[in-house]
């Protein structure tokens, strides 16, 4: 008896010391997360200091050094993209159904 509330209280106090690196569930949809957080960091700006920023930012966006990053960026993220699904097809090879089913997360052009 002694044996198995110790083995009780061991794994008791293991879950608890691991429950803060569990993720939490979203309560937000998918997609919205970056979208509250760009929010987040421009919350203490007024209306004009955000409009500045914007116009800055379109005219920053024209710059070819600019675009030329942005596309490296782009194609950056879709061969990691590419090497993790290969990767975790590797790991696992049965998830192929799993992960057809999953939408691309390809964006538009700007």
């Amino acid at each position: 008896m002694k044996i198995k509330s110790l083995l009780t209280m061991s794994i008791l106090g293991a879950a608890m010391q691991l429950a803060p690196l569990a993720p939490g569930q979203d309560s937000e949809e998918p997609g919205k997360r970056w979208r509250h957080n760009h929010e987040a960091r421009f919350a203490n700006l007024s209306p004009e200091e955000r409009q500045k920023l914007e116009v800055a930012h379109q005219k920053a966006m024209q710059d070819p050094a600019v675009q030329a990053a942005h596309q490296k960026m782009r194609q950056a993220r879709r061969d990691f993209e590419d090497s993790m699904h290969a990767a975790m097809l590797k790991a696992d090879p049965s998830i192929q159904p799993i992960l057809e089913k999953m939408p691309k997360h390809e964006k538009p052009e700007r």
